[in-house]
C-alpha cells in the first residue's frame, strides 16, 4: 500500500458497503486488476500545480493509492473530477447488481421488504438510519419496476 491516498465524499449507504467488501479496513486497499483498479490506473494524473492536495475533512471514502507500473503515487495522485465520476458510476453499479442480485429472488416471496433491506443493510456494513435505509429501497424500487415493466405482458 503507498502513503498517498485519495478523498471522495459519496452516498453513505455506498461508501459503507464498499469499505465493507473490500475488507473493512479504511484507507481501502484495491485489488490488482479490480475495476476500481483500473479506472485509477487509466486516469490517475499529476496534482496540478494551481490546485491545493485534497485532505477532505468531510471524506467518508479513502482509497490508497496502488503502485503502478508506469504510474508512481508519488507523481500520480490526483484524480481528475470526471474520473471521480467514472469511478462513483462503477461503485453504484456494482452496489446495484449486488442488492438486485440478493433481494429479487427473496423479496417477492418474503412480502417483508423493510426487514429484507435492514437484515440485507446489516450483512454489508452499512448503517442502519433512515436515510440509508431509504436511498437503498429507492434504488431496488427502481430496479423491480424496470424489471417489472420489461417483463410485463403486452
Amino acid at each position: 500500500m503507498s502513503q498517498f491516498l485519495l478523498y471522495f465524499k459519496f452516498e453513505p449507504y455506498l461508501a459503507q458497503w464498499f469499505i465493507h467488501e473490500m475488507g473493512g479496513t479504511s484507507p481501502v486497499e484495491l485489488p490488482r486488476g479490480s475495476v476500481e483498479s483500473d479506472i485509477l490506473q487509466l486516469f490517475l494524473d499529476k496534482q496540478p500545480e494551481d490546485m491545493p492536495d485534497e485532505r477532505r475533512e468531510d471524506a467518508n471514502l479513502v482509497i490508497a493509492i496502488p503502485t503502478f507500473k508506469h504510474k508512481d503515487p508519488r507523481t500520480y495522485n490526483y484524480l481528475p473530477p470526471k474520473a471521480v465520476h467514472c469511478l462513483h458510476k462503477c461503485l453504484r453499479s456494482r452496489f446495484d447488481v449486488q442488492l438486485w442480485s440478493d433481494l429479487h429472488l427473496v423479496h417477492p416471496k418474503a412480502k417483508m421488504l423493510k426487514e429484507l433491506i435492514e437484515a440485507w443493510m446489516e450483512s454489508h456494513g452499512i448503517e442502519f438510519d433512515e436515510t440509508n435505509w431509504c436511498a437503498i429501497s429507492k434504488r431496488y424500487q427502481r430496479k423491480r419496476e424496470l424489471y417489472r415493466k420489461k417483463n410485463a405482458p403486452k
